[in-house]
């Protein structure tokens, strides 16, 4: 655009403000991706925990199982561990299987996130190269008119 042009620092300003908000998208997009990819990792960690728990209870049963011990006699406790073990045995089995089959499911709703992420990008980027055509285009004919409205002027 030629230095005459009015609309020179204004298309300039509008490229820039495209630009810029085009980067504040992706950037918002992107910080989104990591949040929610933290969020689904965690999981694994609460998985653990949970566990953990479990595993303390059930200590803390054969504790108090084995103080009993001390009280009454060894036959009695023994069938009430057998039939705690047995309990926690089920109990980390339905905690695996139901560990699992939530992890599974988080990892189909993690890969359809990541593809709604990817059209959102996709979409975006159409947009903004939209914009920019429909910027440039503008800036042409606003250069265009300009360039009449000095030869005019001119032999006038």
């Amino acid at each position: 655009m030629s230095a005459s042009n009015p609309f020179s620092s204004a298309f300039e300003l509008q490229r820039t403000m495209i630009d810029q908000s085009r980067r504040a998208a992706e950037t918002g997009i992107d910080v989104q991706r990591a949040a929610v990819e933290t969020w689904f990792g965690s999981f694994d960690s609460a998985k653990s925990v949970q566990k953990s728990g479990v595993t303390l209870s059930k200590t803390a049963i054969d504790a108090y199982l084995d103080g009993l011990k001390s009280v009454f006699p060894e036959d009695s406790i023994a069938e009430l561990e057998t039939a705690v073990d047995e309990q926690f045995d089920a109990v980390d089995e339905i905690h695996e299987d139901a560990w699992q089959s939530f992890l599974e499911g988080l990892d189909e709703a993690e890969a359809t996130y990541d593809e709604m992420t990817e059209m959102q990008l996709e979409l975006l980027a159409e947009s903004f190269d939209a914009l920019e055509e429909m910027q440039s285009d503008a800036e042409e004919t606003a250069e265009e008119t300009v360039a009449s409205a000095e030869e005019l002027a001119e032999s006038a």
